[in-house]
């Protein structure tokens, strides 16, 4: 399982180049700040059914059910964020 590191990456990437961008108050409840806190919370929970369920086997089934999006997004926002300049 690791989905989790990816995710990881996905945040130290996102935290380094998209929060100077986005972030102006420097408050939790910032707009910025809630949707962080929002995506986060709806990928770790896609990320934790795998330890929840208990068996690889039933944690790729959860996922091929939700066509593995979580994983696709952390790519794509991987992809697209380590291109970006800082």
């Amino acid at each position: 399982f690791l989905s989790v590191p990816l995710l990881t990456f996905c945040e130290r990437i996102g935290r380094k180049k998209l929060t100077p961008r986005f972030e102006t108050t420097g408050s939790k409840w910032s707009p910025w700040g809630i949707v962080t806190m929002l995506s986060t919370s709806f990928v770790v929970e896609y990320m934790v059914a795998a330890f929840q369920l208990l068996s690889f086997d039933w944690a790729v089934a959860n996922w091929k059910s939700h066509l593995f999006f979580g994983h696709v997004l952390c790519f794509v926002f991987y992809a697209v964020c380590s291109q970006l300049k800082t």
